[in-house]
């Protein structure tokens, strides 16, 4: 047998597998920062031209390339967009980024106050058979096979079942504030919050599989969208519709049958909007003065005061520091026995992490 020997340049190995994982960072950045189109990011990326080059050791051409390569876009220029491989690559950049790297046992472990419903666990041991078990745990090769070692008609002796752990599922619903203030003064405050959802989802998804999550976003009304669809929200020109975002999320958790229900607010402003009226007749309400609409506040804790009642437990996070936007939250913590944290744009996902999956509880903005 012929054997072919090829040299190994290590070095040459190290630098490409570097210049990939820039590539990869650059580009999640950019879906983030351009709301996920893909022909706009190259675009600057082409402006960019020698400097790219020369900063990042790639041209465009490269970064194209690249991408195909690990088929993250698809599509002819003008007509580029992430595919289904890239999306869930932009969710597990996000969790890497804002969670770090999971240990088992450590953060990113449910902490929920009720217990769920027991299920099987296809690792668990074998027990024998008794009446009144779920005909799903029926471990069907270990019964056959005590029918066959004793012969005759099946009876229930052969009847084996797997062992039954409890499992503390959760419905989370997370509503992301749109309204224009999330990129006002300069400040960019939606891409954060954007990051923090795709890493919330991925997180669900590897280490909570049992667990449901709904995103919506609200500004003059509520709308939801799916995790693919993540990339490319952005905010615009609305108000702040509390109100309507609580009562929606309200009406998914009240149809899911998970024991723990969560309800995570990102907001950056004191809620503006309101409906009123009913039917054809609904009208969308406006605070233009710079303070409190008592309407408008009153209407929005009527609907956080029904949370202790359908089991819900809500916690906001305050990406802005507005003392009317503090003065609305510690009255709406009160009435929904919820929590509210104020976090910088750079602490946002740790502060959701140690929160949501193991920080310890407390019920008051922090001061």
């Amino acid at each position: 047998m012929d054997f072919a020997y090829q040299h190994l340049d290590w070095r040459e190995l190290a630098n490409r597998r570097a210049r990939d994982e820039r590539i990869d960072e650059l580009f999640r950045r950019l879906m983030l920062a351009l709301d996920g189109d893909v022909d706009e990011a190259i675009r600057q990326l082409e402006q960019a031209g020698a400097r790219l080059r020369q900063q990042l050791g790639f041209d465009a051409r490269q970064f194209e390339e690249r991408l195909r390569e690990a088929k993250i876009i698809s599509g002819e220029p003008g007509e580029r967009r992430l595919t289904a491989r890239g999306r869930r690559d932009l969710r597990a950049g996000a969790l890497e980024n804002v969670f770090g790297r999971l240990r088992a046992g450590g953060i990113g472990d449910h902490r929920l106050p009720r217990p769920g419903t027991a299920v099987a666990d296809p690792g668990g041991e074998l027990r024998p058979w008794r009446p009144g078990d779920p005909s799903e745990d029926l471990a069907l090769r270990e019964s056959w096979l005590n029918h066959l070692r004793s012969g005759g008609d099946l009876a229930d002796d052969d009847l084996v079942v797997r062992g039954r752990d409890a499992a503390t599922g959760a419905a989370h619903v997370m509503l992301l504030d749109i309204s224009h203030s999330m990129t006002l003064y300069g400040e960019d405050r939606i891409t954060p919050a954007k990051q923090v959802a795709l890493a919330y989802a991925e997180l669900l998804r590897r280490r909570f599989p049992r667990d449901s999550l709904n995103i919506l976003l609200f500004g003059d009304d509520v709308r939801e969208v799916s995790v693919a669809d993540l990339p490319e929200i952005s905010n615009g020109p609305f108000h702040t519709n509390t109100c309507e975002a609580l009562r929606r999320a309200a009406e998914i958790l009240a149809r899911k049958h998970q024991p723990n229900k969560r309800v995570v607010m990102i907001t950056d402003g004191k809620p503006t909007a309101l409906f009123t009226g009913v039917g054809s007749g609904r009208q969308l309400t406006i605070n233009s003065s710079y303070g409190l609409d008592p309407e408008i506040v009153t209407a929005t804790l009527n609907q956080a005061a029904r949370y202790p009642r359908l089991h819900l437990d809500l916690t906001v996070f305050m990406v802005a520091s507005d003392p009317y936007l503090e003065r609305f939250v510690d009255r709406l913590t009160t009435v929904s026995h919820g929590r509210a944290f104020k976090a910088d744009l750079a602490s946002l996902g740790d502060q959701v992490l140690q929160q949501m999956f193991g920080g310890r509880r407390t019920r008051r903005p922090s001061s």
